[in-house]
This record gives C-alpha cells, sequence and structure tokens, in this order.
C-alpha cells in the first residue's frame, strides 16, 4: 500500500528560507574576510546600513529565493494533495470492486485481464496473480448447458460495437477446478474521454441456488396445483373485492370458463350461481370465519342438484381472500333417499299384505250384500214376488218408495268405491307380492309407444282433459338393445308416468304455448335409460322426496290412491333390479327417468328365478 512522503511543502519552504539565510550570512563573512581594508566590523558587513545598495541587493535576492520556495511549497503542496486524493480514490475504487457482491472482471482494450475482484477469483478458480495479463478466453471458462458446447466470448462483440453484450442463456462457468456455476452475465465497454473502448468490464452473477430454488419452487407450485386440478370438488379462490385469483379445472368444466378467461375477472359475472353466497362470502372474509351451507338445493337443466358449500376465509400473512370449497352431494343424497325409499318399502310391503288380506275380507262381504240387495229388491226373481206376496206388499210400491229414496243410487254408489276399494287392495297386493310373469326381451321404444296408444283414450270431459291434444316429441336411440323384462309391468310403469303427467299438465296455464311430452330412450353405460317428460307445472323440492311413498298423493281427494307411483318405483327397483328417479325445476317442467339393466343380465335372472321359486 501507498504510504504518505515524509517531505512536505512546508519542508520546502523551510529550506528555502535556511538557504537564502546562509547566503546572506556567507556573503556576509567574505566581505569580511576580503573586502575589509577600513577594519570595520563584522555586524556593519552582515547587516550593511551604511551601504544601502548593498542592502537591498541582498534583501531583493533573500524575497526572491523565499518567494520560489514559497511558491514550490505551494505546487509540491497540490501535488501533494493530488497525489493523496489518487490514493485515495484507487482505494476507494477497489474497496468498492471488491466489494461487489457479484463477479466483476475488467480488460484492456485488447481482452487481457486487468483487473478481478474476489468473488469472480473464487467462481473461476483463478487468483488475480495468476490471472492479470492473460486472454479473458484463458481465465474464464462458459459452455452451454445443454450441448456443453463452449460459448463465445462477448469481449471482442463489446470491442467492435462499443456496446454490451452476454453471454447466451444457458451459460455455465466452468471454474479452473471444475465446478460449475450457471450464470446471467452482461459486457459493457469503458470509454475513454475520446470515445474510443479503453477495456471492458463483465459482471455476471451465480444463479445456481436461485435457480435450484426456483425449480423446487416451479415443483411445488406444479404439485399443489395437480393436487387443486385434481380435487373432485369445485375450488375457486377469491381476493378480498370478490375477483378470482384460483380456478380449478372442475370449476372449468362446470361453468365452461378456463382459469386464464376468469382470472381476475368478479365472482359472479363468471359463476352466477353463486351470487346468492357472494354476501355471506364478503361477511366470512371480513369476519375471518368459516361458513357452511349444506346440502343447497339448486336448478339445473338436468334437474335437481344439491351442493356443500364451503368458505374458507384466507387469514396468513396478511392477505385478504376466501377459497370456496363446492362439493356436489346430489348422488349421495339419491343414495340416501333410495335407502330411506327401500327400507319404506319393506316396511310398508309387509302392512300391504295384512292391509290387503285384511280389507279384501269385508270388502268381499260388501261388495256380495250390495248385490244381493239389489237382486231382491230390483231382480226379477220368482222368489221376490213370492216373498212380497206373502208380506201382502207390492214389490212395484217397494221398488217406487226405494227409487224416491236414492237406493239405487247409492248401490250404484257402494259398487263404484267398493270396485275402487278393490282396486286399491289389488295394488296393495301387488305391491307386495312378485308373481311369476311372463320375463323376455323386449325392445322399449316400441313398449313406449304401445303405451301411448292406449293413454290416447285417456280423456276427461270434467277436467277439460285429452291426451290426444297433448304433443309427443320422441328421441330414441335406435342403438339401445332389448331389456330383459316383464312387459306388462313395464307397460303398466309407463302409463302411470304419461297419465300422471298428462293430468298434472292440466293444472297449468301455458299462455301459448302448449303440453308437451319429451320421450327418450337411450343407453347409459350398461343400463337402458327411459326418460319421461313433461313441461308441466313440475313439483317442489318436498314433493320430489315423498314422490314414490305409498298413498302419497297431491290431488284432491278421490282423485287418486297414492300408490300409482310407489308400484311403480316397486316394479322397478325390486322385480326388475332397476333404477327410478324423479327431477324437476317448479313452474317448467318434471322428469321421471327409468333405468333398466341391458340384456341377460346375470344379477336379473338370477333375482326372477328366486322370485319364481318363492311363488312356486
Amino acid at each position: 500500500m501507498t504510504t504518505r512522503s515524509e517531505f512536505s511543502g512546508k519542508d520546502m519552504l523551510a529550506v528555502f528560507a535556511f538557504i537564502a539565510a546562509c547566503l546572506w550570512m556567507s556573503d556576509a563573512i567574505v566581505e569580511f574576510l576580503w573586502f575589509n581594508s577600513h577594519g570595520k566590523t563584522f555586524f556593519s558587513f552582515f547587516l550593511p546600513i551604511d551601504e544601502p545598495h548593498e542592502l537591498f541587493i541582498r534583501v531583493m535576492f533573500t524575497c526572491v529565493l523565499v518567494l520560489s520556495g514559497s511558491f514550490g511549497s505551494l505546487m509540491y503542496a497540490k501535488l501533494e494533495r493530488s497525489e493523496e486524493h489518487a490514493r485515495q480514490s484507487e482505494k476507494n475504487l477497489s474497496t468498492t470492486f471488491d466489494s461487489i457482491g457479484e463477479a466483476v472482471i475488467s480488460t484492456d482494450s485488447d481482452g487481457y485481464v486487468v483487473r478481478m475482484n474476489p468473488v469472480a477469483e473464487r467462481m473461476t478458480g483463478w487468483p488475480f496473480a495468476d490471472a492479470e495479463g492473460l486472454c479473458f478466453a484463458d481465465v474464464v471458462k462458459v459452455v452451454d448447458s445443454k450441448t456443453r458446447a463452449v460459448c463465445t466470448s462477448p469481449i471482442e462483440g463489446v470491442i467492435l460495437r462499443k456496446e454490451s453484450q452476454s453471454f447466451p442463456r444457458n451459460a455455465v462457468l466452468v471454474s479452473r477446478n471444475g465446478q460449475e456455476y450457471e450464470i446471467a452475465d452482461s459486457a459493457s465497454p469503458i470509454i475513454d474521454d475520446d470515445g474510443e473502448v479503453a477495456g471492458v468490464v463483465l459482471v455476471f452473477r451465480d444463479l445456481t441456488e436461485r435457480n435450484s430454488q426456483e425449480s423446487e419452487l416451479s415443483k411445488l407450485r406444479n404439485y399443489l396445483s395437480s393436487i387443486v386440478d385434481s380435487m373432485p370438488s369445485v375450488l375457486v379462490g377469491v381476493d378480498g373485492d370478490g375477483n378470482v385469483t384460483l380456478w380449478n379445472k372442475m370449476a372449468a368444466k362446470v361453468t365452461g370458463l378456463s382459469a386464464e378467461v376468469v382470472q381476475g375477472k368478479m365472482l359472479i359475472q363468471v359463476f352466477p350461481q353463486m351470487e346468492d353466497d357472494m354476501q355471506g362470502i364478503l361477511e366470512s372474509i371480513k369476519s375471518k370465519t368459516t361458513r357452511r351451507e349444506q346440502r343447497k338445493m339448486r336448478h339445473s337443466v338436468t334437474g335437481v342438484c344439491y351442493e356443500d358449500v364451503t368458505i374458507y376465509p384466507l387469514i396468513a400473512n396478511g392477505v385478504e381472500g376466501a377459497v370456496i370449497l363446492i362439493d356436489d352431494v346430489t348422488e349421495l343424497i339419491k343414495m340416501e333417499q333410495a335407502m330411506i325409499q327401500n327400507e319404506k318399502m319393506m316396511s310398508i310391503g309387509g302392512l300391504a299384505a295384512g292391509m290387503a288380506h285384511e280389507i279384501n275380507n269385508p270388502l268381499a262381504a260388501i261388495l256380495g250384500h250390495a248385490q244381493n240387495i239389489n237382486n231382491r229388491v230390483f231382480g226379477e226373481l220368482e222368489k221376490n214376488k213370492t216373498v212380497a206376496s206373502e208380506c201382502e206388499v207390492s214389490l212395484n210400491k217397494v221398488r217406487e218408495y226405494l227409487e224416491k229414496r236414492d237406493v239405487p243410487r247409492m248401490l250404484d254408489g257402494i259398487y263404484s268405491s267398493s270396485n275402487r276399494a278393490a282396486k286399491i287392495i289389488g295394488n296393495m297386493a301387488r305391491f307386495s307380492h312378485k308373481e311369476d310373469d311372463n320375463f323376455g326381451k323386449h325392445n322399449l321404444a316400441s313398449m313406449l309407444d304401445e303405451t301411448l296408444e292406449l293413454a290416447t283414450n285417456d280423456y276427461d270431459f270434467k277436467r277439460h282433459y285429452d291426451f290426444r291434444k297433448i304433443e309427443i316429441v320422441r328421441e330414441y336411440d335406435a342403438e339401445v338393445p332389448e331389456v330383459y323384462c316383464e312387459s306388462s309391468d313395464i307397460q303398466q310403469v309407463f302409463f302411470n308416468l304419461l297419465k300422471n303427467g298428462a293430468q298434472y299438465m292440466v293444472m297449468k296455464d301455458y299462455r301459448g304455448a302448449h303440453p308437451k311430452f319429451v320421450l327418450r330412450v337411450r343407453r347409459e353405460e350398461n343400463m337402458a335409460v327411459v326418460e319421461v317428460e313433461d313441461n308441466g307445472p313440475g313439483m317442489d323440492e318436498d314433493v320430489l322426496k315423498r314422490i314414490f311413498e305409498p298413498f302419497y298423493s297431491t290431488k284432491k281427494l278421490g282423485q287418486g290412491s297414492g300408490l300409482g307411483l310407489s308400484v311403480s318405483y316397486f316394479v322397478i327397483a325390486d322385480q326388475h333390479k332397476g333404477i327410478m328417479e324423479a327431477h324437476s325445476k317448479p313452474g317448467s317442467w318434471a322428469r321421471f327417468i327409468v333405468k333398466l339393466p341391458i340384456g341377460d343380465s346375470p344379477q336379473l335372472q338370477e333375482a326372477v328365478s328366486d322370485e319364481c321359486v318363492k311363488v312356486a
């Protein structure tokens, strides 16, 4: 390290003053010794007051020397300060250069190394003492990380073009000891006062750790994204204002909108069905509390859906927002309802069997006695006349009296009510007992069309109902194979569905439109599916829950027994091992779906065979 000189400007001034004093004294001594012919004192020669000219010359000479010394001292001090400033600047530059956290190498205009900082020494493996004066390309070896080809040095390009250059992307610095560093660099020209390139400074930084962290972060991000996208639930993230920040694949599938399209948009704009939940989402974000709403009902084109909606507020790291989890639990609820329905069927089946047996006996007596009364009063039997004569009663007068008292009408009422009760008992017996009917392969589309022909004869002038005025739209898939079923039972199910739908459509004011059935036959995996859809008034949630319950009816008293759909459900689910569902949108439509196994289903045949054995 350069040290400050011990000789200063003040020392130079003192030397000049000393020389001036010595010359003054020397001149006085010479004159006293050599030119003292008159015997004067030494003091008169040292300070020649009597000789003004001599005194003036000495004073002027001394002043010139002192002034020269002062000027020399001043210039020397200035030079000394300049050197000190240069030394300090060099020291600051060296300190700054060595303190830079990135590797820095500077070269001259010919590309030879003139300076390196410690970081550059560490990364290249070259001490500056060994690298100084060497060609830059000999000190810094850079290769392409993929091809392993040596990259061209940017130094020559900087010198020629006088503009910044850099190594290609994916550059890897190979140190002297073989260690490799992923780098990002920039080489810039050093321009002198004449505008010429005096050298090049190259700065590069080690990206190895950062790239490794970014790679790990990218893997983690992809892993989390895969988890989010793999979830079978809809997962949506929003910020404090309700703008979308997260959108998984299930959300994209449900809405038909990709994550790129919805990013940053208001949730209710891209997910309108969440409009009713928006206030709850904002309140959850504000209060930092989780909100849950289970089995939320929503109407869609496919029917009624049930969803569990959970709102999780984000409460970590000062982030404001929420994550919304939407689980479709429609199938779970349907399964629960089916289990409940099956339990009801099992319990009511036994009850129905007992009721059918107990009611059938007195009902037979009522019908028999009513028929006997009619025969013994209004029948042309010889016994009637004989008994009337024995009682001295006119049979015609008795009949006239009974007619005036509406007894024949009452008997007709007994017949009508008893027949209706008998029909109900027959349905109950059918509900509780399986019969050995004619199972075989049948075409569902043909059976549905045959049932339609039967239904066209169904009309009621009092209720202004005529099946023939209903539009029929058929959507049959010709590729659906035949199913193994009992044709009369399945046709009865179809007839019940068509008749119920037609009767309910009468209740709706269409205002320019008209009643319509849409009948579909299609295949769904290993099941044949029949859909009977009407555009009537539909059913609300409470009705849908109980629609297949025995004796449950929404019709007025006397217009239905409440067994039609329950028996249909029993025929499909129990006798044919199928599935029967009901969906509706109140005020718009109702849809009944029947699913039957396709072909010679071993399970179905086994079930039918078992029931045949039981009946036998």
